[in-house]
């Protein structure tokens, strides 16, 4: 009787240690398993960070002809969307029809790469174009570009002018000193941290909203008009003792205000219909052209801006203007300062100052002001005696 019993025990024995087997595995392959799975994540996450091992253009078009520059004998290679490789730095393929494709570049060594072009014409003050500046290529419909940050620390220019690409990021490239977008009117992103040696950027009728370049110092040539955005903010951050260009015309919906006081260079200031407000105080004495029509502006002050020798532009009608400076400019020539507010001793003191300069063959609007007086008139007529054309 007890023989039953004593199985039933080595059963209940060989169960209990089965079972604490089982837990004993369990508890080991569990954690090992969430240890494994750690490793992984991280894994993950790094071949997340790492960048492209290629560069990728997506196209939407029928061909696919860019243009790269080199230095030395790199090995190059590039897969189109149809399969085709070639080793070409102006490589051409035609695909027969129209259809999103990716095309993928590699450079080895990535170093060599100085420039990357799929779209230019020297629109917009750029260089002229040519083999030995940027050659002209009619845009090749790129829709987007990865990979990119493959060549940031060595790329010195890029074009893609009149793409309908939506996005370019160019953070940390600190070589890059020319950027061309002309025309680009999808696209509504690009990043620009860490470009130190940025001079150019071309972003005329695009489609921003933000602009920040508060880590472009080298900044020379702004051109940034038109764009199709809603709303268009700019932050300039330091940005600007080395700015001779800045054209942001045509953007009422800018809510930003030029800081210009951090343009100590500036030759050209376009910014005529731009939502611009308050006092323009001007103090380079590069200066060529003030075109900032169409804006709120209160009051102007261009005193030492022009000197002798200069003939320089000021547009500044449709204002707001109750006062303005043209004081020691004896080499302004061609002033608008027409539909302001300016009232008879303002037109008055302009007539004189310009009169007292001694120059001749000028241009002075200030119809849409008050009228000048006797004192105003007498100086007009002296102005037009020495063959200026005199409006009031």
């Amino acid at each position: 009787m007890r023989f039953p019993n004593r199985i039933s025990g080595i059963k209940f024995a060989g169960l209990l240690t089965i079972v604490v087997l089982a837990f004993s595995t369990f508890e080991y392959t569990n954690s090992d398993p969430d240890k494994n799975g750690s490793n992984a994540s991280s894994d993950e996450k790094m071949r997340t960070a790492k960048p492209d091992e290629n560069i990728t253009f997506v196209t939407a078009g029928s061909s696919f002809s860019p243009i790269i520059t080199v230095t030395g004998n790199p090995e190059i290679q590039w897969v189109f969307g149809d399969g085709s490789t070639s080793d070409s730095t102006s490589p051409t393929v035609n695909f027969g029809s129209r259809k999103s494709r990716e095309n993928t570049l590699v450079v080895t060594p990535w170093s060599a790469v100085t420039k990357i072009n799929i779209g230019y014409d020297g629109s917009d003050g750029g260089v002229t174009p040519g083999s030995d500046t940027i050659e002209n290529l009619k845009q090749q419909d790129v829709i987007a570009v990865t990979g990119l940050e493959n060549v940031a620390p060595y790329l010195q220019v890029w074009a893609s002018s009149y793409n309908p690409i939506t996005s370019l990021d160019f953070n940390n490239f600190t070589a890059l000193h020319t950027i061309e977008c002309f025309y680009c009117t999808s696209l509504n992103t690009i990043r620009l941290r860490n470009v130190p040696s940025l001079t150019r950027l071309c972003l005329e009728n695009c489609n921003i909203s933000e602009l920040d370049l508060s880590e472009a110092p080298s900044l020379a040539d702004l051109r940034g008009a038109s764009q199709r955005s809603r709303t268009y903010t700019i932050n300039w951050g330091t940005t600007g003792a080395n700015l001779w260009h800045i054209c942001v015309r045509d953007n009422p919906q800018m809510t930003t205000t030029l800081p210009v006081s951090q343009f100590p260079l500036i030759k050209d200031f376009y910014v005529w219909n731009g939502n611009q407000s308050g006092t323009l105080h001007l103090t380079s004495t590069n200066l060529k052209k003030v075109l900032s029509s169409n804006n709120q502006y209160t009051a102007a002050n261009f005193s030492g801006c022009f000197p002798a020798g200069g003939r320089c532009t000021v547009n500044i009608y449709d204002n707001d203007l109750t006062s303005l400076d043209i004081s020691d400019d004896p080499g302004l020539f061609y002033l608008n300062a027409s539909l302001n507010s300016l009232n008879q001793t303002t037109v008055d003191g302009i007539l004189q100052i310009l009169d007292s300069y001694d120059t001749n063959g000028g241009y002075v609007d200030l119809t849409g002001n008050a009228a000048p007086s006797r004192t105003g008139v007498a100086h007009a007529n002296n102005l037009a005696a020495r063959g200026w054309k005199v409006q009031s």
